[in-house]
């Protein structure tokens, strides 16, 4: 997004009445392949001109041919960046020249949320940098809590999707208002009292952030106006919040997750995983070998073993239950002792097999 995807095809900028004339050109198309609307992603009213088109489309399973079939563009020409395509779409008044037409593919679930976020020029991304002050995260999906990054096991937590709640969540007003200038949307992104000014300032931002904000010309026009407007309010008076007072404030804010619960969930699972792939890998290593031997040549030998035992999927479903456990356990010791005789090791008398652990 942004109109740089395909700028080495030069796409064309176009009015917002072309824009309007070309969205109605690929509606007609996209109902002959998918029975569900196109969305057009908002613009503020005071942008004459675009070098791109968003479009959000609920679809389960893009693919490059459908696009490329559907608009008659080059499929080698398509780009894609995870769930948005960017399709140089021919313009049907000027076949000619292209335009770029970014389909941003959502499941059906997601596809309130990911309308909400984006809701006209840089809003959802604005509102996660408020989010992400928060020790939350805002994004397609909705709210989210956001994993501790040094534990291991932690994962983001879903908050909700629902746009409403995210915007009470954030302590904005329940109705937008009409971003018919640049100006309104971004005094409104300052209206929560959770947002400051020094939230959107390259100094408050990652790496990742600052090379994404250079490449989005009205970005840098925020910071500028910010820089103007509130000269006196571009240093941060705190720090972000600590993953430990996201936790309070998702306990007070959105109690029936019950995050506690959540998050030892995450971290008994995350065990039992390391537990599985133990004894299916170094752990059988170690019953039939015994103690002495160099970490090096026990690596070795995991992954010699590997191919003769089930894949994944299969050790996932076998160790679901007793008698399974015990199977698989076996065969990793047998194809321990396969491996360590081609090297002319001897194995000892395995040790009983480990008890049955239920998955949590």
């Amino acid at each position: 997004m942004g109109g740089n995807a395909l700028k080495h095809l030069h796409p064309v900028r176009l009015t917002s009445a072309e824009v309007i004339d070309l969205v109605h050109h690929l509606h007609r198309n996209w109902q002959l392949v998918d029975p569900r609307p196109l969305y057009l992603v908002p613009w503020v009213a005071e942008k004459q001109d675009h070098g791109d088109i968003d479009l959000i489309c609920e679809s389960d399973a893009p693919t490059v041919e459908r696009f490329a079939g559907m608009v008659g563009a080059d499929r080698a020409a398509i780009s894609r960046n995870d769930k948005v395509l960017s399709v140089p779409v021919p313009l049907p008044w000027d076949s000619g020249r292209i335009v770029q037409v970014d389909f941003i593919c959502c499941a059906s679930d997601e596809a309130a949320a990911t309308r909400f976020f984006y809701a006209g020029g840089d809003f959802g991304m604005l509102l996660g940098r408020v989010a992400a002050w928060q020790g939350l995260v805002f994004g397609m999906d909705g709210l989210r809590y956001r994993a501790e990054r040094d534990v291991a096991w932690a994962a983001d937590i879903r908050l909700t999707a629902n746009p409403a709640e995210v915007l009470a969540a954030l302590s904005y007003p329940a109705v937008l208002p009409w971003f018919d200038t640049y100006d309104t949307l971004w005094r409104f992104v300052l209206s929560s009292p959770l947002a400051g000014p020094w939230m959107f300032m390259p100094e408050a931002t990652n790496h990742e952030n600052r090379s994404r904000d250079k490449q989005r010309r009205k970005v840098g026009d925020f910071q500028s106006w910010l820089s103007e407007n509130f000269p006196d309010r571009l240093t941060p008076p705190a720090s972000r919040c600590t993953p430990a007072e996201a936790r309070a404030w998702v306990r007070t804010r959105f109690p029936t997750i019950g995050i506690d619960d959540v998050l030892r969930l995450q971290e008994a699972r995350f065990l039992h995983a390391k537990l599985r792939r133990r004894l299916l890998g170094m752990g059988a290593v170690e019953d039939m070998l015994g103690p002495g031997h160099p970490s090096e040549l026990l690596g070795e030998l995991v992954r010699d073993m590997q191919p003769l035992l089930p894949d994944k999927a299969e050790c996932e479903r076998a160790l679901a239950d007793p008698s399974g456990w015990d199977s698989m356990v076996t065969r990793a010791r047998q194809a321990v002792g396969t491996v360590a005789g081609r090297r002319g090791l001897t194995v000892q008398c395995a040790p009983p097999l480990p008890a049955f652990v239920p998955a949590p």
